[in-house]
């Protein structure tokens, strides 16, 4: 049985709608992707609302970086779209304006862990960079020198990630170092 709030964010969208079926016992369209595999074993309901369950947060995350975000600089998606765990992600940011990093796009990793978003993802560059958040020798974004990881709150997203590396970027202490070789990786 289903409370109404959860019902309302179930068939809110596509990939929710899909989840829902299953977890009914109906039929899903056949291009639907394997989310009704998802279980919802964590999901816990307070008398404050519902607690929404990782996965159905990913789920949200996921049609959201599909559907574009913001202003197009920043991008992300699952490595594998049939990972039904949802914990491998990659991101693009293409680079600031009026900086060295202009005219160069940047692909990183981003691992969304069991305990996301109640704690931070881990997240690296696959493209080499010079920027004072990132571990030179491995491309690690350094939670401790980021923003949005040094002081995550579960309400933040992979949105707010990128663009916060982005800013990163455009800050004065980083717009004009020097970059390695374009194209280089780590």
């Amino acid at each position: 049985c289903f409370s109404s709030e959860l019902f309302s964010f179930l068939l809110s969208s596509p990939s929710r709608r899909g989840l829902f079926c299953a977890l009914r016992g109906r039929a899903i369209p056949p291009l639907h992707p394997p989310f009704h595999l998802l279980r919802l074993a964590s999901l816990k309901i307070h008398m404050s609302g519902i607690v929404v369950p990782r996965n159905f947060r990913l789920l949200e995350e996921l049609e959201k970086g599909e559907h574009g975000v913001g202003d197009g600089t920043v991008s992300y998606g699952l490595v594998d779209p049939q990972d039904i765990t949802l914990t491998n992600w990659h991101g693009t940011i293409l680079g600031p304006l009026n900086t060295v990093f202009q005219n160069r796009i940047y692909s990183l990793k981003i691992r969304c862990g069991e305990r996301y978003p109640n704690v931070a993802p881990k997240v690296s560059f696959t493209t080499r960079i010079n920027l004072g958040c990132v571990i030179k020798a491995t491309g690690v974004v350094d939670p401790a020198k980021c923003g949005v990881l040094k002081n995550w709150n579960s309400k933040y997203g992979l949105e707010n990630v990128l663009n916060d590396i982005k800013r990163e970027m455009m800050s004065p202490a980083n717009r004009k170092l020097p970059q390695p070789a374009e194209g280089s990786m780590y």
